[in-house]
């Protein structure tokens, strides 16, 4: 079978939609399939056609990026000849040509999938404009879906939360994302407390981009609380914290400053055995999200044995409610944080109890399996 799937971003930019994406196209290929990739140059020193692990990539470049979207002129042709080549066509949300994609399958008689990573959330500070991108948005993504074979969900726990995807019930198929882990030795975890200096410190982490839907400001308040209970206590931070699309890091600077010596701020990491090696060495992980669907940060610090105090928010609080294996503490609350922190931390064995029934959840080939099964239902 011969796929296309079609997102904004894809290889080597990073975040949790993109390296879900990545996984199921690499996986399908390890299943032979035929696997293209149509997505944006959002980098112009990227190749405009590359093979990355059997997945035949197409970048389109762009005219000027706007917020989180890249304008690029020459989608609309370069979509139509690669979905005339392939049998189904799958769309990573959120997607701004997503009309486009459906009206396209519908002409040409192809299945298309959207794949649901969240409903676009804006940041509240943008005014009208982003008001108006949003419910642009919501129009013509009601339209692909009210179209398309199945959206693909996450989590019912969302989808019943979600304006978008309540009505659309029909449509839904829950199929969870894929996940690698990475091999971690203790040598790999003492080589990455040693390289970054945080040997005999009691760690705290948080994964992700700092964007204001995340909650890192209520994460930062929690440190003085911390601290002051367990002056051993270090909070490190993995990801790309001055985010060009939003000015977040100009409300939280000041925090990052008044605490910096119970701060470490590790920056985009790529590597993934550096990355693992940092979820390893945690005591507890944290997500502070006001609003988020799945975090891919926060499962891959689960799977690594790491108990996660979470926000009581549809969707992210799925796989701590599915396995126990932390705390679900009230959003918008720097103190229900810290007393989520500290309850793990004096406790920390009860929370990792269920590790396994985690890993049984999210067992790759049994997802793959899910996601051939659905892509094959109606041939």
């Amino acid at each position: 079978m011969k796929v296309l799937f079609v997102l904004t971003y894809y290889r080597p930019h990073w975040t949790g939609l993109t390296q879900y994406a990545a996984r199921l196209a690499e996986g399908l290929t390890d299943k032979n399939y035929q696997v293209e990739v149509l997505c944006s140059q959002h980098d112009k020193n990227l190749s405009k056609e590359e093979t990355i692990n059997k997945v035949k990539i197409t970048r389109l470049p762009y005219l000027f990026k706007f917020l989180r979207s890249v304008i690029t002129p020459g989608f609309p042709i370069a979509l139509w000849d690669k979905m005339k080549k392939n049998d189904r066509v799958i769309v990573y949300l959120p997607l701004q040509e997503v009309a486009l994609v459906a009206l396209f399958a519908k002409l040409q008689k192809k299945k298309l999938f959207l794949v649901h990573n969240g409903d676009l959330v804006l940041p509240e500070n943008c005014g009208f404009i982003c008001r108006l991108i949003e419910k642009i948005y919501f129009w013509t993504t009601t339209f692909a879906i009210k179209n398309c074979e199945k959206i693909i969900i996450q989590t019912e726990d969302y989808a019943q939360n979600s304006k978008l995807l309540r009505k659309f019930e029909n449509k839904w198929e829950v199929v969870l994302p894929l996940y690698n882990i990475s091999k971690i030795t203790e040598k790999n975890i003492n080589d990455f407390k040693e390289k970054h200096n945080l040997k005999e410190k009691i760690l705290i982490g948080y994964s992700g981009r700092f964007v204001e839907e995340k909650g890192i400001d209520f994460l930062l308040q929690t440190i003085s609380e911390v601290v002051k209970k367990i002056p051993s206590a270090h909070f490190v931070f993995a990801g790309d914290y001055q985010i060009r699309y939003e000015s977040y890091w100009d409300k939280i600077k000041g925090l990052i400053e008044s605490n910096k010596e119970h701060i470490t701020l590790l920056g985009l990491v790529r590597d993934q055995k550096e990355l693992f090696a940092f979820y390893k060495s945690l005591s507890v992980y944290v997500q502070p999200s006001v609003t988020d669907c799945f975090p891919s940060s926060q499962i891959e610090a689960l799977l690594s044995g790491v108990p996660s105090v979470c926000t009581d928010i549809p969707g992210a609080r799925w796989a701590v409610r599915q396995t126990e294996m932390g705390v679900i503490v009230k959003p918008f609350s720097s103190e229900s944080i810290a007393e989520g922190l500290l309850t793990i931390l004096n406790n920390k064995k009860k929370y990792q109890l269920n590790l396994d029934k985690l890993k049984e959840i999210f067992n790759f080939q049994n997802t793959l399996s899910e996601y051939e099964s659905l892509f094959k239902c109606k041939e």
